[in-house]
């Protein structure tokens, strides 16, 4: 199990996404609470802005030819997708089905999970003046997913900073708290 793992060595951590993670990593690191959440593991946290699901197979490639794998890997991806022009949600959930396939298959021995992708007011690449119709498929596909997920139901828009899209400190704090909780159930099993 990762906590056998963790008591004989560190546990290797992955936590791949988009600004939410880069944000929440320099988060972090401003109150100085430890990148490895107090946890028995070690975290590489990897995001970037504006990061799409279709950079998570280049992205994990990289690090794999930096580093060992991870034990556990962690996804925060796919809501900066939902809008891609050309796509609708079930396109983007067979190419997120069809990634995790192949994720699957280079680390087969890395237990996966995703994390929910978290509500906005205003999604990349949105056309319509309401985004309405961008929760309903984001909540949709949040459900489809069908793997193991980390959720975020106690985050909402009254979480967000002045731009819609970005979390505020109290948001932060609850991305954390779910991640940590997360994380501490998968190294305990």
């Amino acid at each position: 199990t990762l906590w056998e793992m963790a008591e004989h060595c560190t546990a290797r951590v992955w936590i791949i996404g988009s600004s939410y993670i880069h944000r929440l990593h320099a988060y972090i690191c401003e109150r100085g609470l430890g990148r490895n959440l107090g946890l028995p593991c070690r975290i590489t946290w990897d995001g970037r802005g504006g990061r799409r699901w279709e950079h998570l197979i280049p992205v994990l490639r990289s690090l794999r030819a930096r580093s060992v794998a991870p034990d556990l890997l962690v996804i925060h991806l796919g809501g900066n997708s939902l809008c891609s022009e050309g796509r609708n949600r079930v396109d983007l959930l067979q190419l997120m089905m069809a990634d995790m396939a192949e994720i699957f298959w280079m680390f087969p021995h890395t237990k996966i999970l995703f994390s929910d992708i978290l509500p906005r007011q205003n999604w990349r690449g949105q056309q319509a003046r309401s985004s309405y119709g961008i929760e309903k498929s984001r909540r949709w596909l949040n459900s489809a997913i069908g793997m193991s997920c980390i959720y975020h139901r106690n985050i909402g828009l009254a979480h967000l900073i002045e731009d819609g899209v970005h979390l505020n400190s109290e948001g932060n704090e609850l991305l954390l708290e779910n991640f940590r909780e997360a994380l501490r159930s998968e190294l305990q099993k």
